[in-house]
């Protein structure tokens, strides 16, 4: 192959190199802006049928129907589900930040989950033992007392249904 097809080649691939990695960069993006909240506010969420309700001055009302009210049974709270021996206080317990942006929070998170898996991986054994495969966990959404602090929401229940209260340790 001659030398000057060579440069060429590598020219136009270093060409389209540079077109894919510059693609969609711009100041104005339509990109996320990974560290600032640039998301619209919850003040600016509408919709024409919206703005045609509320142009309309109409008052609401409550309607009262002729039929007697029917029942409504609660549905059961949580969530059941196998062992969970990966899991990381980060997932279950959130950001405390508001923001829908990365933080202080996320830059801490990254390495310890990272640390956390590994150790969860080297020390399975020890997890599968204290809870067993086939130990019926439930999650109910709200933090429980464990070992180490509030860090996960899952408890080891005996039986479905689920209770119409919070889980209590059995």
């Amino acid at each position: 192959m001659p030398l000057t097809s060579q440069v060429s080649s590598s020219r136009w691939l270093a060409v389209a190199l540079a077109g894919v990695l510059l693609a969609g960069c711009s100041a104005a993006g339509p990109g996320v802006h990974p560290f600032k909240d640039d998301s619209i506010p919850q003040s600016a969420w509408t919709s024409p049928s919206e703005e045609t309700v509320r142009a309309s001055g109409v008052e609401p009302m409550v309607r009262h129907r002729d039929w007697p009210a029917t029942e409504a049974r609660i549905e059961p709270m949580g969530v059941p589900h196998w062992p969970l021996w990966f899991e990381d206080p980060f997932e279950d317990k959130g950001s405390s930040n508001p923001a829908f942006a990365g933080d202080y929070e996320d830059a801490i998170a990254v390495p310890y989950s990272f640390g956390r898996l590994l150790v969860n991986t080297m020390f399975w054994p020890v997890s599968a033992t204290l809870t067993p495969p086939g130990t019926t966990m439930v999650s109910d959404g709200y933090l429980s007392r464990q070992g180490l602090g509030y860090d996960h929401d899952a408890l080891p229940r005996a039986s479905w249904p689920v209770g119409d209260t919070p889980l209590e340790v059995e």
